[in-house]
């Protein structure tokens, strides 16, 4: 089913992926919003605004992998490591306050990881 259904899967993976645009564009308030994070320090809105335009990146290369079967294996892995990691450092830190503001963001990029990985593998 995955298989059949991968190109769509990948549009509305990526496009959901691609939403730290607005972290990049909007870095304090999507933070305050969405997470419940303040962040003050320079640095930490520096690094916090990087992270939104590389997430966008990937969720762009996720959206053109849709159309571009040559590339799937390579973005699909690459992505798999991305949200992976993500996953983990979130469920890392789950007792720290902050942490709870990226529950909807842990189950998006754990339910990617399952599909992604099933797709890789050849089991769906």
């Amino acid at each position: 089913m995955i298989s059949n259904n991968i190109s769509l899967i990948l549009m509305v993976t990526g496009a959901v992926t691609m939403l730290p645009i607005l972290q990049f564009l909007f870095t304090a308030q999507f933070l305050n919003a969405l997470n419940k994070i303040a962040i003050r320090d320079e640095a930490g809105l520096f690094f916090a605004r990087h992270w939104g335009m590389l997430a966008f990146v990937m969720g762009g290369l996720l959206f053109y992998a849709a159309s571009h079967p040559e590339a799937r294996m390579a973005i699909i892995g690459a992505a798999l490591i991305e949200k992976a990691a993500l996953v983990m450092m979130i469920a890392l830190h789950w007792n720290r306050p902050f942490a709870k503001g990226f529950a909807v963001t842990a189950l998006f990029d754990g339910a990617c990881c399952v599909i992604f990985a099933l797709y890789l593998t050849g089991a769906a």
